[in-house]
């Protein structure tokens, strides 16, 4: 792959993503929407840097998007699961995270799988919109 800042974004969100099909695999569930929320912001963020834009200092998904939306509006049709995704990054990795970060405590398989998906779609787009 290219040494291009925007593809090294990219192949880590591309390896995020492949990781958090193999821990859903494993049942290993917040984990999986850990890696889906990285794989998200990461795609966001190479986005952004091939799109010579700056982007925000955040882990935010939903304010990494507002930027992508400026440059590219159909990006508007991520953000419910941008939403969604984006309460997973910090109750999913410790115990005593955040009180009521994630109403139910742990994701659910179901929760899981809407966060991989929504991870796949946003790389598709991502790799489909960036500029040959």
């Amino acid at each position: 792959m290219s040494d291009s800042p925007h593809l090294l974004w990219l192949q880590k969100a591309d390896e995020d993503l492949v990781v958090s099909r193999l821990v859903f695999q494993e049942g290993h569930l917040s984990h999986t929407c850990f890696l889906a929320q990285q794989s998200i912001e990461k795609a966001l963020k190479g986005y952004l840097i091939a799109n010579e834009s700056q982007y925000p200092r955040t882990h935010k998904l939903v304010d990494l998007l507002t930027v992508c939306i400026s440059l590219e509006p159909a990006f508007s049709a991520f953000l419910p699961n941008c939403i969604s995704v984006d309460q997973y990054y910090i109750p999913t990795r410790y115990p005593d995270a955040i009180p009521g970060g994630l109403p139910s405590g742990t994701p659910s398989k179901m929760q899981a799988e809407k966060a991989v998906a929504s991870a796949e779609d946003v790389l598709r787009f991502v790799w489909d919109h960036l500029s040959p």
